[in-house]
């Protein structure tokens, strides 16, 4: 993937990101999740796109027996429904593809499927993840995002998916 070309697409994804964007994992379980953090970038000289998934959601299940994975971007304004949805119901309790009325979108360069009707997708291969160490993370993050889990053994923290970018397209 040229870096280039790859970076050319940031503004749009980055402008998009907080009102969220859809995940999908490789393999046989297609599962939207909405997410609004990423994070993009180039290291080991290829562009990047770093995601995290939280141990306790059945996304992160779907990541662990994958190695490819999607970012798909809706256009401004579009698509609000379809992510508050996917945003707010597991995979686990039901089908979003049908209940969120969703298409897939097949992969050009080996990622997993898309989702349909987007305006940017990333394709990416993860080549590093690691499980987020919430002992290091700054304590006033570490209380507004995990300070409800911190009852839990591990404090369901993340797992942060690097995925080299094998395509990032416009549709």
């Amino acid at each position: 993937m040229d870096i280039h070309a790859f970076s050319a697409l940031l503004p749009q994804a980055n402008e998009q990101l907080p009102r969220g964007a859809f995940l999908t994992a490789g393999g046989d379980v297609w599962n939207p999740m909405t997410i609004g953090w990423a994070q993009f970038g180039v290291v080991w000289a290829r562009p990047v796109v770093t995601v995290m998934v939280r141990k306790s959601r059945y996304t992160y299940s779907l990541m662990e027996n994958t190695d490819v994975f999607t970012v798909s971007f809706p256009r401004a304004k579009e698509m609000a429904k379809e992510l508050a949805f996917c945003g707010a119901r597991s995979g686990r309790d039901v089908n979003k593809e049908k209940e969120a009325k969703l298409s897939r979108l097949a992969p050009r360069s080996g990622g997993a499927e898309a989702v349909a009707g987007c305006g940017i997708v990333m394709e990416c291969r993860i080549v590093q993840k690691q499980l987020l160490d919430l002992s290091t993370l700054d304590p006033e993050f570490r209380e507004k995002y995990y300070g409800g889990n911190l009852s839990l053994p591990d404090g369901d923290p993340h797992m942060l998916y690097v995925g080299e970018v094998l395509a990032a397209y416009e549709l």
